[in-house]
């Protein structure tokens, strides 16, 4: 076990995208503290915030010194832009994202991510990006589910399955900073998709590895990306499929994908009726 304690570690950059989560950022920013790999810094990008949010990044930015780097946006221009801003801030050879309202739930969450990493590079050169499992929670901590399970987790080259929304698509995920640019990062004209976005273009570059951990508490609370209805949310996802399906060449895998794709919106389509 490589001892986490030790700054000769890589950098690790925590990217916190924030917008109006005083009651949530408090929770977000310990579970990142209390993490076992402890060389990072934490990027916090508030996107105009209109509750106490700014007030409570300013007080942990005095409390911790050095660790924690905020950015404070004028005008709210969504998390495409606050993420991006930020990354482009950040000091780490490597970076990761948690929203200010989710949190770690697992104390080695990192720590796993980056072991990882290193030990892909140390064995055959070659960048990775690692991932964990997903919980969901509700407002209050409640436990919801887990989001992957042995049938949905896919290790490896994954860009279609990622395309088709056939897996657990990952997120929170670790990698090295280059790799954000050589992908070509977030693209505004997609929200709230650039995320997937991004993991699409990611997935079609590099091997995607799994920790075997349950790493974010991804909360439930009625507002940001899952609030909008079932059919702006289909509409948003065509035009990031349609955008990417080019990537795959070969015309008899991009039937598959559409098929993989075209089913995950029937079933969301279902969703719709049964209400």
């Amino acid at each position: 076990m490589n001892n986490t304690n030790n700054s000769s570690r890589p950098l690790l950059s925590i990217i916190v995208a924030s917008y109006n989560y005083e009651n949530f950022i408090p929770e977000c920013l310990e579970s990142i503290l209390n993490q076992t790999y402890k060389n990072v810094e934490i990027v916090i990008f508030d996107d105009a915030s209109t509750d106490r949010t700014p007030c409570i990044i300013r007080e942990y930015e005095a409390k911790h010194p050095g660790k924690i780097k905020s950015i404070f946006n004028t005008e709210n221009c969504g998390p495409a832009h606050s993420r991006d801003r930020a990354i482009r801030a950040a000091s780490g050879e490597y970076i990761t994202t948690l929203d200010s309202d989710d949190y770690y739930i697992d104390s080695r969450k990192l720590e796993k991510e980056m072991d990882i990493i290193i030990d892909f590079q140390n064995q055959t050169g070659k960048d990775v990006v690692s991932f964990s499992n997903i919980v969901w929670v509700d407002r209050d901590k409640n436990r919801l589910g887990v989001w992957g399970n042995p049938s949905n987790i896919k290790e490896g080259r994954i860009f279609n399955q990622v395309m088709g929304r056939s897996i657990m698509i990952p997120r929170d995920y670790v990698m090295k900073k280059e790799l954000y640019f050589e992908a070509g990062g977030y693209d505004p004209r997609f929200p709230p998709y650039e995320d997937w976005d991004l993991k699409i273009r990611l997935a079609f570059r590099y091997e995607f590895y799994y920790t075997g951990v349950e790493g974010t508490a991804y909360r439930q609370h009625g507002k940001g990306l899952s609030s909008p209805p079932i059919p702006l949310h289909i509409q948003w996802m065509r035009n990031v499929f349609n955008e990417n399906i080019k990537l795959e060449k070969d015309e008899s895998k991009q039937s598959e994908i559409i098929g993989e794709f075209e089913s995950f919106i029937k079933n969301l389509e279902k969703r719709l009726e049964n209400g």
